[in-house]
């Protein structure tokens, strides 16, 4: 009889099929690559509900670092960067890669971490933000799932 037998001590010995055997092990990896992925999601998708919780009130933006498929202002943007300790935010809005920022948040004068009061837009597409002007103001806070929203 084709098979495995498994001994284990102070058990009376089992043959197994290899076809359970194998059946078995394919479950176990399907098992273990959901979890994997899982937890993989949940790092790099830390957004859950826009408008949850408040950066200055849960004590400020999350760490400075690159944050997928979050909320910016009601829309879903493939990934945000966040720099200078909250002070920053670029928002790349449409996920082509190698990555681009097209808009940015940005603090000025006497106000917590994670809240901004300048947007720009990358009008000229060269990189950068210092000759783009300032083509809104107002008031957007991050929260701690790294979403920003009007305040």
């Amino acid at each position: 009889m084709d098979g495995i037998v498994i001994k284990v001590k102070g058990v009376k010995p089992r043959r197994f099929d290899r076809g359970i055997l194998t059946a078995l092990a394919a479950v176990g990896l399907v098992v273990a690559v959901f979890a994997a992925s899982a937890r993989k999601a949940t790092a790099s998708h830390r957004a859950t509900t826009p408008g949850q919780g408040d950066g200055a009130a849960t004590g400020g933006p999350p760490p400075d670092g690159k944050y997928e498929n979050v909320t910016v202002e009601g829309r879903i943007v493939p990934m945000i960067h966040l720099m200078n300790g909250g002070s920053i935010v670029l928002v790349d809005t449409d996920g082509a890669k190698p990555r681009t920022w097209e808009e940015q948040y940005k603090r000025k004068g006497e106000m917590p971490n994670g809240t901004f009061d300048i947007h720009k837009t990358n009008v000229n597409g060269n990189d950068t933000f210092a000759d783009d002007p300032v083509d809104r103001k107002g008031r957007w806070v991050i929260d701690s799932n790294a979403n920003i929203r009007a305040f």
